[in-house]
């Protein structure tokens, strides 16, 4: 059934993100799925009227999802980490540029983690994680987890073994001073929409048993939903504000953020 809202809240850990829509929104609303067909060696999206590429890939469309991507991780970090948590660059020796297998030795190396952690009576690792290329080609992560106290030298064994001949080390930075750690580590997304060796590829992963954001629409034409949104925003500091179109409906949106940890200050 479609229930109608004007304003969006998502509840991410210390951050709250409210999205003011001028003109109502529909959840549950479904648009009809585009047809693609071929037209001698092009494709045509008959949702848009845009001619597609032989590779399938249209850039505006893969800039719209990385961004939603990002959101999408951003949220989830902060919802299960913090600036007690750790965070991680892993790297390789070699020129490594293959995503697959470099895929491949970041799952040996989750699974190395997890075999120490339940050796010691501890939680199973908890992680989200970006891929990005360095200079000179070669892949390497960024992740924060939920290893406080265990040791960088038991994290570099469980890396290096799960590398290989490919060799590789590890960097640990602190973060105590974030106070926003979803947007601190998707700002190494950004370069993802230029790079055409990601196209097509996960741009993070993330392990199982994470908390989700909380998500909530409100109609202000109830007054129960306009009291929650007062309820809200009431003796709280905007830590972030912009107004932008809304493509969806043509109107505009205005975004607030709310960062919890940031008031009285």
């Amino acid at each position: 059934m479609t229930t109608l809202y004007d304003v969006k809240v998502f509840f991410s850990g210390n951050v709250i993100e409210i999205y003011k829509y001028s003109e109502t929104r529909a959840i549950g609303y479904e648009r009809a799925e585009k047809t693609v067909k071929p037209e001698g060696k092009k494709l045509i999206d008959f949702e848009t009227g845009e001619i597609i590429t032989e590779d399938g890939q249209k850039l505006e469309s893969r800039k719209k999802s990385n961004i939603r991507a990002r959101n999408t991780l951003r949220r989830i970090i902060s919802s299960n980490f913090n600036n007690n948590s750790k965070f991680l660059t892993l790297t390789f020796r070699e020129n490594l540029q293959d995503i697959e297998e470099a895929n491949r030795c970041f799952k040996l190396f989750t699974q190395n983690m997890n075999r120490h952690l339940k050796s010691k009576d501890k939680p199973k690792l908890l992680y989200a994680a970006v891929i990005e290329y360095q200079k000179r080609g070669a892949i390497h992560y960024h992740l924060v987890c939920n290893l406080k106290g265990v040791g960088a030298n038991t994290i570099r064994d469980c890396w290096k073994r799960a590398v290989g001949k490919y060799e590789g080390n590890i960097d640990i930075k602190n973060i105590r001073h974030v106070d926003n750690v979803g947007a601190y580590l998707v700002k190494y997304m950004t370069k993802a929409d230029a790079d055409e060796r990601l196209i097509g590829k996960k741009l993070y992963q993330t392990s199982r048993g994470l908390k989700k954001p909380k998500e909530l629409g409100l109609s202000l034409w109830k007054e129960k939903d306009k009291k929650i949104l007062d309820s809200l925003l009431k003796g709280k500091k905007i830590t972030y504000q912009d107004m932008y179109e809304d493509k969806h409906t043509g109107g505009t949106v205005n975004y607030l953020e709310i960062n919890l940890s940031r008031q009285g200050i």
